[in-house]
């Protein structure tokens, strides 16, 4: 049993859609690419799903976003969502939260967490002061443990060179 014939007012001609798909680097725009070609040479949805490696439900929402906007609305849309929440602290306040990192007065997750809420009243938890963190490329700073035993001057000698065994 087959359904009936899809029916697309392509803006792109056959090649076009060739040529595109050949260039694409990244692979989800690429994948799409190489959908819309397959169904532009006349594959059914089916079997151009189960080419390209998708669900049926997902091509017919490439093709129902074709249709709404052509190629620039399927390559427009990203899968993974539009990139979380915004977030709490201005692009001012980011700054000099990166800018006091840098200069050692934020060492931890924790300082940057009392440093916000502080500083600016924004209330933030450890772990979502760990992905701005992550997102400004900040390392968090734990500081090694001494042994209380430890003697500086020796450690110091030794980096220098001046460690010889007995």
């Amino acid at each position: 049993m087959r359904g009936r014939r899809l029916q697309i007012a392509w803006q792109e001609d056959e090649q076009t859609l060739y040529n595109l798909y050949r260039k694409e680097k990244d692979p989800q725009r690429r994948t799409r690419l190489h959908a819309l070609w397959l169904l532009r040479r006349g594959h059914s949805l089916q079997e151009t799903a189960r080419i390209v490696g998708v669900h049926y439900r997902t091509l017919q929402r490439w093709v129902a976003w074709y249709r709404r906007g052509g190629l620039n609305e399927v390559l427009g849309r990203r899968h993974g969502g539009q990139g979380g929440r915004k977030s709490r602290l201005t692009p001012q306040e980011e700054a000099r939260l990166k800018e006091l990192a840098c200069r050692g007065e934020i060492r931890t997750i924790w300082d940057g967490v009392n440093w916000a809420k502080q500083t600016c009243g924004v209330p933030y938890t450890y772990w979502g002061m760990r992905w701005v963190f992550a997102r400004l490329h900040l390392r968090k700073k734990v500081p090694r443990p001494i042994a209380p035993q430890a003697s500086l001057e020796a450690q110091e000698g030794w980096k220098k060179g001046a460690w010889r065994p007995s």
